[in-house]
């Protein structure tokens, strides 16, 4: 199974804490006073003179290890198509193929403006190629792996020879801003992959893994039309706290071992981890659970932020081009996810750099 070209798109805008924090909502919806007493800890005279946005900023990268994150602009029409669209005609590009050679397309996205028609199909008809079949799935941050998943199946099965595989999502069209804790976190982005059985310069070493254990207080997204008549819109609800980290840290952990288990892969082989950017936290918790050396494992919230099942696709598209520094000719790279739900994933490529 091939891997044939990435890549991903994410807006110009680039939004710090200090300006998070003016968004109507979260400065009316803050702690300072609590915020200022944790930070405390660390430095009592340097929180004592801090300005409220700047125990927000504090805060934030205490909590996330997020300083800046990609977000559309306010009263900007850009949907996840539309950043779909764009992930998916770069990594086309990559690849050295053109759209007219796709037989199927699978979206992963929780955020989709449309319903029907759905994002893939949309997403050929924008790319020229109406005829062309696909459908949208939701593992939430998960996505791009099952999604990945399902396009290996139709590759090996020799139902498909060309498969894009594409996850994209608008998080700030649902992420509530009156709570502060999700709002940090959240962002907008698309990533995409081309599976296809031509031999080129990357491969997926097997059936990547999947897993799931039911649920819904983690993360939690009611969809359109089940509230209340005449209600608020529904916005994600998210649950946090030490436990949720150490059990994306252990998903992850076991859904990575499981996935070299498979392939017959051992951790001295692999050059690179890429887990999904879900906090700053719980990719360097993954880091040391898994005792790999500094630089193994990709760090990449900082700058991007938590753009769900689109962040390992995202960080795969940098490091192939590096972004994330220089790669062995034949890099083997573990991608690996946890998502609300829960759902899990891991999957093993390999890339020849030279």
């Amino acid at each position: 199974m091939y891997l044939a070209g990435t890549g991903h798109y994410v807006p110009d805008r680039l939004v710090d804490n200090i300006e998070l924090f003016e968004f109507p909502g979260i400065r009316d919806s803050f702690d300072v006073d609590r915020a200022r007493t944790s930070l405390r800890g660390a430095d009592p005279e340097a929180a004592e003179s801090l300005t409220d946005a700047e125990i927000f900023d504090g805060w934030a990268r205490q909590l996330t290890g997020i300083g800046t994150r990609r977000l559309l602009p306010e009263g900007d029409g850009t949907t996840a198509e539309d950043m779909c669209v764009r992930a998916g005609r770069r990594a086309l590009e990559h690849a050295g193929v053109s759209a007219d050679d796709l037989d199927f397309i699978i979206v992963a996205s929780l955020t989709a403006r449309e319903i029907v028609p759905n994002a893939a199909v949309t997403m050929a008809d924008r790319l020229g190629i109406p005829a062309v079949p696909g459908f949208v799935l939701n593992t939430a941050c998960a996505g791009f792996i099952h999604a990945l998943s399902v396009g290996y199946a139709y590759v090996a099965g020799g139902q498909s020879r060309n498969v894009l595989v594409v996850s994209g999502d608008a998080l700030s069209r649902v992420t509530n801003y009156h709570d502060p804790k999700t709002a940090v976190l959240f962002a907008d982005g698309s990533g995409a992959a081309l599976l296809t059985a031509e031999p080129g310069r990357g491969r997926v070493l097997g059936p990547p893994f999947l897993a799931a254990e039911y649920s819904p207080d983690h993360l939690n997204l009611v969809g359109q039309g089940w509230g209340f008549s005449g209600g608020p819109d529904h916005k994600l609800s998210m649950a946090g706290g030490a436990n949720v980290l150490r059990h994306a840290i252990r998903t992850m952990r076991d859904a990575s071992e499981a996935a070299l288990e498979r392939v017959d892969v051992g951790w001295d082989e692999v050059d690179a981890v890429i887990p999904h950017q879900a906090n700053g936290r719980i990719t360097l918790g993954l880091e040391r659970m898994l005792h790999l050396s500094r630089g193994r494992v990709i760090h990449a919230i900082d700058g991007l932020g938590n753009v769900s099942a689109s962040s390992v696709p995202i960080t795969l598209d940098r490091l192939l081009r590096g972004e994330h520094g220089p790669l062995a000719d034949r890099a083997r790279i573990v991608l690996t996810a946890v998502g609300g739900g829960y759902a899990s994933g891991a999957a093993v490529v390999e890339w020849n750099a030279a």
